[in-house]
């Protein structure tokens, strides 16, 4: 299954064409390292529904956990 990422290095302002890039995808998954306060920024500048998926146990996500955010995202 095809996937596509964004790694957003500047939040403020978000880039200029941020909203066109995301509303060529069906379905935005943002991984969080916190309380989901990108995805919330995302959905309301951009009105996507952005899915967020957080962690805040101090630990990098692993490859196997984001991997089954995703595919349960695609089969949604």
């Amino acid at each position: 299954t095809a996937v596509a990422q964004a790694h957003l290095r500047h939040l403020n302002p978000f880039p200029k064409n941020l909203g066109e890039v995301l509303k060529r995808y069906d379905k935005v998954v943002v991984p969080e390292m916190n309380l989901g306060q990108l995805a919330t920024l995302i959905r309301a500048k951009y009105l996507v529904d952005a899915q967020s998926y957080n962690q805040v146990n101090g630990m990098p996500f692993k490859a196997e956990q984001l991997a089954t955010v995703l595919k349960e995202a695609i089969n949604d």
